[in-house]
């Protein structure tokens, strides 16, 4: 489970996008300034958040088969750090921080110069998104380049590099952090997005393209997940659907949401694309598509004929094969209503509620017209009503 976690973190995390088909990032030529004389303005901080932005959103990631030659040695399992895949997550995982933490810093040199009058939510709101990237960001690189976290146990297994309150200087060494302390920071950051977080602002025309609250909520509940914390994950979960307030998605809308750029009920989190878009020749549109990569047979097996998934594999339109009008364009969602009901349901798992773990399936379980009655409800009877642990 670990690896599979690494490929499906390392392949959201830096999926290639050059535009993100939103006015809200648009940045004119006329609008860069030299480094020294960054942060004079609110306009400064908010041009820095959208750079922090694009840092995620700016990297080429896909796991590819030796048909593609592209990623091989991850999927394989037979990576080093010197490969110039793994080394661009590094490269641009400290690209997002980076451009983070300087964004915090020069909001804060504003705000104490009395310069934020008349702006003091827009500049909450950028700090607040710049904490919950710094956040994402370094918890994806801490469980790609460190050992997992031990629940309940001693994590001073090294991590990654921990940037705070200082940005990254040329020629300074820095020592990498124990995992134990990358989490502490990543909790602190998601703690202060939310302490920052002041509405949706000039986010309220497409919120899910950005850092909202249900989305912080949802990185909390992720985080404390794999921390082995299962009320706080379990709380952060369902605060993050209620927050979202969509409608639960029909098994139509699931599979026509993957061939379009509109926001679904189904989305709180996600990178926006549009025909425009270059993603590289190593992005998963590319691999389903020109390369004829596939899923193997013994993982489709895993969906029955009334399965809506399974209809999308024999047809092979999979969750990344484009629009009508574009089949290198596809969303790509960092976060979604599915993840955090399956993580409902493990951390009731995990806490001895069975039932309620059944009952927060049914929203997945429902793919499958096997499980549903003739009312379109999911019979959870027919679900386990045991679990077994693995140690």
């Amino acid at each position: 489970m670990k690896d599979i976690r690494k490929i499906a973190f390392c392949s959201l995390m830096a999926l290639g996008l050059s535009s993100c088909g939103d006015s809200f990032f648009d940045v004119q030529m006329d609008q860069n300034i030299e480094t020294k004389d960054a942060y004079k303005n609110v306009q400064d901080v908010k041009n820095g958040m959208i750079g922090a932005y694009y840092a995620y959103l700016c990297s080429d990631l896909a796991e590819g088969d030796p048909s593609s030659g592209h990623f091989v040695n991850l999927g394989t399992y037979q990576f080093g750090d010197t490969d110039g895949e793994i080394e661009d997550t590094w490269n641009y995982g400290y690209k997002i921080i980076d451009r983070c933490v300087r964004t915090i810093q020069g909001a804060e040199a504003i705000r104490a110069a009395g310069a934020d009058e008349g702006f003091e939510d827009q500049i909450d709101s950028y700090i607040s998104q710049c904490y919950a990237l710094r956040a994402l960001a370094t918890f994806t690189m801490t469980n790609l380049w460190g050992k997992p976290y031990k629940a309940g146990g001693n994590n001073t297994q090294l991590g990654v590099c921990l940037l705070d309150k200082e940005p990254l200087e040329p020629f300074v060494k820095i020592q990498r952090s124990t995992v134990e302390d990358c989490y502490k920071q990543v909790c602190s950051d998601i703690e202060l997005a939310l302490k920052y977080y002041a509405g949706e602002g000039e986010m309220n025309g497409s919120p899910q393209f950005y850092f909202n609250e249900a989305a912080i909520y949802a990185l909390k509940a992720r985080v404390n997940l794999y921390m082995g914390k299962y009320a706080e994950a379990l709380a952060a979960a369902e605060e993050a659907i209620k927050l979202r307030g969509s409608s639960d998605i029909s098994n139509e809308a699931y599979v026509s949401m993957w061939s379009s750029t509109a926001i679904s009920d189904e989305d709180i989190l996600t990178i926006a694309k549009s025909d425009d878009d270059n993603l590289s020749a190593n992005s998963l549109n590319t691999l389903y598509g020109d390369y004829g990569a596939s899923f193997e047979n013994e993982f489709q097996d895993y969906f029955g004929e009334d399965d809506a998934r399974a209809s999308m594999l024999a047809n092979k339109s999979f969750k990344f094969c484009g629009t009508s009008t574009s089949e290198d364009t596809s969303n790509i969602p960092i976060f979604r209503k599915s993840e955090l009901y399956l993580i409902i349901a493990e951390c009731q798992t995990q806490l001895g509620n069975i039932e309620a773990a059944r009952e927060a399936l049914a929203y997945t379980v429902k793919r499958d017209l096997a499980f549903v009655d003739e009312d379109g409800n999911v019979d959870i009877s027919m679900l386990p009503d045991d679990v077994i642990h693995s140690g």
